[in-house]
């Protein structure tokens, strides 16, 4: 039979029952009519994904067919990309250790906590945006639990602007009563860590790591 395809309703006239299908394979746009919708299929909106079986029209034009939505509930894996992003953003260890390794070779805390901040600030970004584009299209997601740990472990900066520029958790008062709590959290213990031990102790302690690392006495 004809190769079955997938991709997001991102065309839609109700009132003429047509639209256009943009497939996740980054193919030319696909002809959607709404009697070409199975029974099990619900009234079409934008934003929905598409299941279909690949046609074509009389000018040899890529028409769906046998077409239907996913179920209310339904969840699937997210393509490659997305779904290292998902990986990653697990991986919390590692916006401990860039940061850390960075006060021992850079043998200064300023240096290193400046690159946790941009660092950890990127990825948290790239996170806020790959969650809301699992959250659109129906893909399993970023938990909540990763987002805080991500805002408090110097993330945060990057996380408020993500907020702001996708639109995305902005507005869930739960989420924002955490999320605040982990930027007091960060700005307290990063400020009690250098005033209570002290600049220029903290620049010793990577010193002298460096050297344990490197060999020296």
């Amino acid at each position: 039979g004809p190769p079955k395809g997938v991709g997001v309703l991102t065309e839609w006239n109700d009132e003429r029952g047509f639209g256009f299908i943009t497939p996740e394979d980054g193919s030319p746009k696909v002809f959607l009519h709404i009697k070409a919708l199975t029974r099990a299929a619900r009234r079409p909106s934008a934003g929905e994904l598409f299941f279909y079986q690949l046609g074509a029209d009389e000018r040899g034009r890529p028409r769906a067919e046998d077409a239907f939505q996913t179920g209310l509930g339904q969840k699937r894996a997210p393509p490659s990309m997305y779904g290292f992003c998902r990986w990653l953003s697990r991986r919390w260890i590692i916006g401990l250790a860039v940061p850390l390794l960075a006060a021992v070779f850079c043998a200064h805390v300023v240096p290193a906590l400046a690159i946790a901040y941009l660092l950890n600030s990127l990825l948290t970004i790239m996170f806020y945006k790959t969650d809301k584009f699992l959250a659109r299209y129906k893909y399993w997601r970023i938990e909540e639990r990763d987002l805080h740990v991500w805002g408090l472990l110097f993330g945060w900066p990057g996380a408020l602007l993500a907020q702001k520029q996708y639109h995305h958790k902005s507005s869930k008062v739960k989420f924002q009563v955490v999320f605040w709590l982990c930027v007091v959290l960060n700005c307290a213990g990063t400020g009690f860590a250098l005033k209570a031990v002290g600049i220029q102790n903290l620049n010793v302690m990577a010193r002298q790591c460096r050297h344990l690392i490197q060999g020296k006495n």
